[in-house]
């Protein structure tokens, strides 16, 4: 490694432009998240009283997915699940209101109101930031090799 390679930080500069990347990719995939999980989950499928069977499996497959995410890709994970986290946070705190009647199925505003009243984002959120917490934890943890 010559002395160019590295920055002031003691970091490469290639590795500084991959982790801006990745948080960046992390900003998008937990907006993204977001909108997935309210979409899903106000989708207009027949159900008297009970949440429709293609509901929850969607629900599962976001799940699956943010699991995914986050024990593959550490970074990305946890900036996803604070964005996750955050959202339904700044939802709550400006009581932005969602109701099931009123409710547009692919509209973002709907999707950040269903972020106040719902736990789904919010356990997506928190399985984000799990999973890559359990990754990092597991490799830091590791014996040198």
């Amino acid at each position: 490694m010559t002395t160019s390679e590295i920055t002031a930080g003691g970091l490469r500069a290639g590795h500084r432009y991959r982790l801006a990347a990745r948080i960046g990719t992390g900003l998008v995939v937990g907006v993204v998240a977001v909108y997935v999980v309210a979409v899903i989950a106000t989708a207009p499928l027949g159900g008297d009283s009970t949440t429709h069977p293609l509901v929850l499996a969607g629900l599962a497959l976001v799940g699956a997915a943010a699991v995914a995410v986050g024990t593959r890709w550490p970074t990305v994970g946890v900036t996803a699940g604070a964005v996750v986290l955050l959202v339904t946070v700044f939802a709550v705190v400006q009581r932005v209101s969602w109701t099931t009647g009123t409710t547009q199925w692919l509209s973002p505003t709907d999707a950040l109101g269903y972020a106040a009243v719902s736990a789904h984002p919010a356990m997506v959120g928190a399985v984000l930031v799990s999973a890559a917490v359990v990754r990092g934890r597991r490799r830091s943890t590791s014996p040198d090799r």
